[in-house]
């Protein structure tokens, strides 16, 4: 038996009264935030970290994915293409000129992402937690959060939940789906790692091309380039097999990541538990980091070029499948793999399926053509004022391997931020947002639909 204790009551100080409140300031919410106070809405941010942007920075994605089609087609621009856009002009990205799959370097997403944050005058609340959710006939009325001030309040016409876990969902009490840890995609620790002689990598790779994968080798330099694209290749196993459209692999996959500065490479280390367990997430951020370890080691003893590569950096845990809201509508891989158009349709995906199963098990599939997602699967059942954006979107587990992509929560951020300052003007209901209307503001703002 779990002992328990009693808190005494209190009370907290509001902190602010905005129109649109967004919980969680990573991929889809700083985006979120912006988009929804260039629309003119009074918007006050809640990140934990300590700085913004989530994936991108914390964990160190490097490519943001796909923003366009099988066939080449752009199917994602907005504000998703714009913080690309920053990042190159910052010498921080790599664009392959006529590609839409862009390379970045995660640290400088910080400063992009504090930029736009602030330039849009949204106020924003740094190292600060959501501790509470408050919530009267099926709306949510504030959130309480927690940082080195104490305990405070926010009052808001209009929520985001864009926490990835959808905790300020979960916490209202709408409907959540959460599968068991060995039903759900690993989590991951990523070493940021420096030292590297891309060089003698390259060499090594193309001297080995028939024991190797090389899907970036059409286009990798070993040149002194100061920006170049990211150099990917795998080393296989008797378990790998290459299927039309991608790769499945079972196993420990020696991956070597070098990024657009090539001496600097990712190591990762990926394992299975609940994330919405803290003590299972304490342990999975010191087991992720013995695995990416590991995975270092053995680059250092077989790849010639990685002998005196050195740690610089560790990410925090990475989490790609938690809780996921039970919406309006369930995107389903069906929906991906018909290409299926919605009349409510607020971002298009063209993204593969990245699964990361547990057991050391990864397959990649590509799909073709692009998909929608509809407006409907951003909003959770029994909240009628709280919208969400991310990967806590409603859809199944197999969609969900390619919805959670960085570059499709990013437009999903600006959807949703979009949507929330339009509810605003409906006395905060998000179902009485006339579509049309809002896909006419997406479009304006560069949306592609």
């Amino acid at each position: 038996m779990i002992k328990t204790i009693s808190l005494p009551a209190t009370e907290a100080p509001v902190l602010a009264e905005a129109d649109a409140v967004v919980v969680g300031g990573g991929t889809a919410g700083f985006l979120a935030a912006v988009a929804a106070a260039r629309n003119g809405a009074r918007t006050v941010l809640v990140e934990q970290n300590g700085f913004l942007g989530g994936a991108l920075t914390a964990t160190y994605v490097s490519t943001p994915g796909y923003f366009a089609d099988s066939d080449g087609n752009r199917v994602i621009a907005g504000l998703a293409w714009e913080v690309i856009e920053r990042l190159e002009r910052a010498g921080a990205a790599y664009v392959k000129p006529g590609k839409f799959k862009p390379q970045i370097f995660p640290e400088a997403v910080k400063m992009v992402a504090l930029e736009m944050v602030v330039e849009a005058g949204v106020r924003l609340l740094l190292s600060t937690l959501l501790a509470d959710v408050l919530t009267e006939d099926g709306r949510v009325t504030g959130v309480t959060v927690q940082n080195k001030s104490g305990r405070a309040a926010l009052r808001g016409r209009v929520f985001v939940d864009a926490s990835g876990d959808a905790d300020l969902t979960a916490r209202a009490g709408a409907p959540c789906e959460l599968l068991p840890p060995e039903g759900l995609w690993q989590t991951s620790v990523d070493l940021t790692v420096a030292g590297i002689e891309p060089r003698r990598v390259v060499e090594w790779a193309r001297a080995h091309l028939g024991e190797v994968l090389c899907p970036e080798m059409n286009y990798a330099h070993d040149d002194e380039a100061f920006l170049q694209p990211m150099f990917t290749l795998v080393v296989p196993n008797a378990e790998t097999q290459l299927l039309e459209g991608g790769v499945r692999h079972l196993g420990p996959m020696p991956t070597v990541k070098l990024m657009i500065h090539r001496t600097v490479g990712r190591v990762q280390g990926s394992v299975e538990i609940d994330p919405t367990d803290a003590e299972q997430l304490t342990w999975a951020e010191a087991e992720g980091r013995r695995r990416a370890l590991a995975h270092l080691d053995y680059l250092r003893a077989n790849v010639p070029g990685f002998e005196r590569a050195v740690v610089v950096g560790e990410s925090v845990l990475g989490v790609r499948e938690s809780r996921r809201i039970v919406g309006d509508y369930r995107l389903t891989l069906g929906d991906l793999l018909e290409n299926r158009r919605f009349p409510d349709v607020i971002l298009r995906n063209a993204r593969a399926l990245d699964r990361h199963l547990p057991g050391e098990r990864f397959e990649l599939i590509f799909l073709k053509g692009s998909h929608d997602i509809p407006y409907r699967a951003l909003l959770p059942q029994g909240l009628d004022n709280v919208l969400v954006a991310g990967r806590c979107l409603s859809c199944d587990h197999e969609a969900h391997a390619s919805l959670r992509g960085a570059a499709v929560c990013m437009g999903m951020g600006h959807a949703a931020g979009t949507a929330a300052a339009l509810a605003v003007r409906a006395d905060g209901r998000v179902r009485r947002v006339d579509i049309s209307t809002l896909q006419a503001h997406l479009r304006r703002e560069g949306m592609i639909l």
